[in-house]
């Protein structure tokens, strides 16, 4: 008996210790995405509980900090996370490091064909079949606008598609000279400068959009620094002329990102490139974290193409990701992640945030909106930076790179060419030594100088979009179709007639 009741006893005690553990609370770490991200989580994760009777918490990282709290939790598994966001960039490094866990099992759950290739793309390292994350919303950077300033100065959407064009209408915004009733004087366009951590971001639309690229790779695979190719140069080039040019104050170098926003909130820029958080924001109230009491609230916003380059309009396309850390053995974390990544809770999520959803059908819904219309015609166009486990570092010596450069162009005493071509050169080595590449740039000093006039002095035409592809040429050919047809009927009926008459 005594036998009986001791087993008895230990078969209870393991059933309530398994059911106490099973409702101990799943941590989410995340970043501050959007206004109030920690409550707009924790509405979407209240359902999960009451389905689950799982509680959960919600930890918002800031940005700045996320780096080296998430590299120290899941490197040593120590009050680590059930689930995590990651930034898209950040996915390679902690997979390589197997940091993260392999998804490749719930794929049927997770099911793959959901969500757009762009965004799937950055689950796993580049050129391997393993998953370790599942896209969660989208970050795409277009150009902004303030209604109020472009109506008033005649600027419509065409007028803008082109790089030309945009610089055009920034000049003529500047020249206007119209004053807000606070007296602060309007600019056309303005973008952070020195160690904002967007900076790589800010450069990369132009440089992308003129056939350049941070990263490529040879004709054996290897993966080497692409800073001194023409193209890439040509894009540098572009977007240093709105300062060059005195078409962006050097002042705006000295900001951050969030600076830049806030006086774009405020009336005082036209045009930002940026998060589109600022589109839901001006839909909400000020006491629900939104901007519809701001002046860009009143004013509105729209949404416009990154402006042609030789190569077409490429908008960068970043966002996060859902991850879980590699040494969490709970089976609720896996469960948890598909929850959150559900089409139901994406939509509602990303509704609150403001940024776009990752998945093909909550994006077609959304795409009956005029204004995120035009946002998910630029993913089809869009592009993410190269999945590889070295892209962190890279990116850092990016921000530096870029960092300089800037500084050569806030003092113009610093500034001369020699010097901007010895940045570019250094970071070319940084960059080909993260890499292991051996190669070296056969660029001379002279030859940089004498491209590098051309793309700062020469004028610059209009660019036109490249040559159709074989998509547009169908679609051509069905406008032509009814046509042909027509004209084809018309020519059989006249030569059977003709024959019926010589007969």
């Amino acid at each position: 008996m005594t036998l009986t009741l001791g087993r008895f006893f230990a078969f209870v005690a393991f059933a309530v210790s398994a059911s106490f553990a099973s409702k101990q609370p799943l941590t989410v770490w995340i970043m501050p995405n959007g206004a109030s991200p920690k409550d707009k989580l924790e509405q979407t994760l209240a359902e999960f509980t009451k389905q689950t009777g799982i509680p959960t918490t919600v930890q918002v990282l800031d940005w700045g900090d996320a780096w080296n709290k998430i590299s120290t939790a899941l490197e040593s598994g120590v009050k680590a996370p059930d689930v995590l966001q990651l930034g898209t960039t950040w996915v390679p490094y902690f997979a390589a490091r197997g940091e993260i866990k392999p998804l490749n099992p719930l794929l049927s759950k997770i099911d793959p064909d959901r969500f757009i290739p762009i965004t799937w793309s950055t689950t796993h390292i580049d050129s391997d079949t393993t998953i370790y994350s599942v896209p969660w919303f989208i970050d795409i950077r277009p150009v902004l606008g303030n209604k109020r300033i472009l109506k008033k100065n005649g600027i419509t959407r065409e007028s803008i598609a082109t790089y030309q064009g945009f610089m055009d209408a920034v000049r003529k915004i500047n020249e206007t000279k119209e004053t807000l009733d606070d007296g602060i004087k309007v600019r056309a366009y303005a973008f952070p400068g020195k160690s904002d951590w967007n900076i790589t971001h800010n450069f990369a639309p132009w440089i992308w959009s003129n056939g350049g690229s941070f990263v490529k790779k040879d004709s054996t695979g290897k993966w080497h620094a692409n800073i001194m190719d023409e193209r890439t140069l040509l894009g540098i080039g572009r977007y240093l002329k709105f300062i060059l040019d005195s078409l962006v104050s050097p002042e705006a170098l000295q900001k951050n990102s969030a600076q830049i926003a806030q006086q774009f909130n405020n009336g005082e820029i036209a045009f930002i490139i940026h998060t589109v958080e600022i589109i839901m924001q001006t839909r909400f109230q000020g006491d629900q974290g939104g901007l519809s009491n701001a002046r860009i609230g009143t004013d509105s916003v729209d949404v416009f193409p990154i402006p042609l380059g030789t190569e077409g309009s490429v908008s960068f396309v970043g966002g996060s990701n859902l991850a879980i850390p590699a040494k969490n053995n709970r089976p609720e974390a896996e469960d948890l992640l598909l929850y959150l990544t559900q089409d139901n809770n994406q939509d509602a999520y990303t509704k609150q945030i403001g940024f776009l959803p990752t998945s093909k059908n909550v994006l077609e819904s959304w795409s009956t909106d005029p204004v995120y219309s035009e946002l998910i015609k630029s993913l089809e166009t869009g592009r993410t930076y190269t999945t590889i486990p070295e892209w962190g570092d890279i990116e850092q010596m990016l921000v530096a790179m870029f960092s300089a450069v800037w500084d050569q162009l806030e003092i113009p005493a610093l500034y001369s060419d020699e010097k901007l071509y010895n940045i570019f050169m250094e970071y070319t080595e940084q960059i080909n030594k993260r890499l292991g590449y051996k190669g070296t740039s056969v660029m001379t000093l002279a030859e940089f100088q004498a491209l590098w006039k051309k793309i700062i002095e020469t004028p610059v035409e209009p660019d036109k979009p490249k040559e159709a592809t074989s998509t547009d040429h169908i679609r051509n050919n069905l406008r032509i179709a009814p046509w042909l047809f027509a004209i084809l009927f018309v020519f059989g009926f006249a030569s059977a007639y003709r024959r019926k008459r010589k007969k």
